[in-house]
């Protein structure tokens, strides 16, 4: 149950904000339109063609009002279920009614000064996803009787709910207002994430991830199916003592390395280490190696991997759900809330991860010689801060190689010699009678 449980939550949270939000816009228009239909004259109203006898016509036209509504993803969602189970759609119907009502209004405004409006009839259509179009018509009679009551002057010329504010000012609020929702929606989600993901226990995490990518999980646990480096990589895991791993020890780890130039890690779910290969030409001794899968032991014992997933889980089902998967730019816009709520919380994360690097490699080597070595390369890469780094769900690599030097002096943490990464692959190779002219061809 637990692969359905994070999607439950997010739908339930995207299903109540969309449900929220449409609530407070249909009483929002529903004043508007009670505070306009106020105005009006009272005009008499019908839906035959028959000219009254009470009355004598002065002049007769055609008018008409137009309007289109936007209905909120609770209501699409109400219309796919009842789809399947059938029934009346109140929902539906009530936003027609009012689309109604505003098209009459309109179209009342259209004829000032009839006191007659007669042939009223309605056409509707559907623009695209949640948009209707709903066209009032009729005949306004201009009769000896004048229309009384109501405060037409007081009415806007063009309908009600029409912005004269400039477009660029009206895309800057909504589009605030758009990320503000977006924002709320990821941040009260990652509470509940962080809660199941410290609820999955390892045996349950890997069941679950085998059954989703079987051939990634199941077919690379058998050390003939690795490579030799890989290989290597596992025992250099396995060769620290369980104690010092903390909760990760629970998992069978396994490495894969991956062909990209970029010098990235990552943890998956389920004990799989992806090492980029870019990442390993940075790499000079084992230390350095070692120092970098420590890190990502470090997310294992955060569930980082699994907070990601959520995360992940959170950020599709937000677009699929109240932008729609063909809404390219909403898709975008809708990333920089997630963008702007990982950013802290990814951070701490990651300098979390750095200080099990540290525990690892001294339980390892009894100092931590090496530790802050590759981040002092990609520092070099990556150049001086700039306005990016703010944003940057990983601090600068120049802060972390500052962290951890103040943390091993701090701590009085011996600095030793490393060992070479040629001489440690090679020491592997003669443990298990491999060939050691093998080397480092997995480059």
């Amino acid at each position: 149950m637990e692969d359905l449980f994070l999607p439950g939550i997010a739908l339930t949270i995207l299903i109540g904000i969309a449900y929220l939000t449409g609530r407070l816009a249909d009483r929002a228009h529903e004043r508007a339109l009670v505070r306009d239909e106020a105005l009006l004259p009272h005009q008499y109203l019908d839906s035959g063609d028959a000219v009254p006898d009470t009355v004598s016509i002065q002049q007769s036209r055609m008018v008409t009002g137009k309007v289109v509504i936007a209905e909120d993803r609770f209501r699409n969602l109400l219309a796919r279920l009842r789809v399947f189970v059938g029934g009346r759609l109140a929902a539906h119907e009530a936003a027609v009614i009012r689309a109604k009502r505003e098209a009459v209004l309109r179209l009342r405004i259209n004829a000032k000064g009839a006191s007659h409006i007669i042939g009223l009839r309605f056409q509707s259509a559907e623009i695209s996803r949640g948009m209707i179009e709903m066209i009032a018509s009729g005949t306004a009679l201009y009769t000896d009787h004048r229309p009384t009551g109501g405060k037409p002057a007081s009415l806007p010329d063009d309908g009600v709910n029409i912005s004269h504010r400039n477009l660029l000012t009206e895309l800057a609020s909504a589009s605030m207002a758009f990320l503000l929702i977006c924002w709320g929606i990821y941040t009260a989600s990652g509470f509940a994430i962080e809660w199941a993901a410290s609820s999955i226990s390892v045996k349950d995490e890997v069941a679950i991830w085998s059954e989703l990518e079987p051939e990634i999980i199941d077919s690379h646990r058998v050390g003939s199916q690795r490579n030799v480096f890989e290989n290597y990589l596992v025992d250099l895991i396995n060769s620290v003592p369980k104690e010092a791993l903390g909760p990760a020890r629970d998992y069978d780890f396994d490495v894969m390395i991956i062909p990209d130039e970029t010098p990235n890690a990552a943890a998956l779910p389920g004990g799989l280490i992806l090492v980029n290969s870019g990442m390993l030409d940075l790499v000079e001794s084992e230390n350095e190696l070692l120092s970098i899968l420590g890190h990502e032991i470090g997310h294992y014992n955060g569930r980082d991997h699994l907070e990601g997933l959520g995360r992940e889980i959170v950020g599709v089902a937000l677009s699929a759900m109240m932008f729609q998967t063909d809404a390219i730019l909403t898709t975008w816009v809708a990333g920089w809330p997630k963008l702007l709520a990982d950013r802290d919380h990814s951070r701490s994360q990651e300098l979390d991860a750095d200080d099990w690097s540290i525990k690892i490699l001294m339980a390892k080597y009894g100092h931590v010689g090496g530790v802050s070595r590759t981040f002092e390369k990609l520092a070099a890469m990556q150049g001086d801060h700039s306005v990016m780094d703010y944003l940057s769900t990983h601090p600068h690599p120049m802060d972390r190689v500052n962290r951890l030097d103040d943390m091993a002096r701090e701590r009085g943490l011996p600095i030793g010699e490393t060992i070479d990464l040629q001489t440690g692959f090679d020491n592997f190779l003669k443990k298990f009678d491999e060939i050691p002219a093998q080397s480092l061809e997995f480059q």
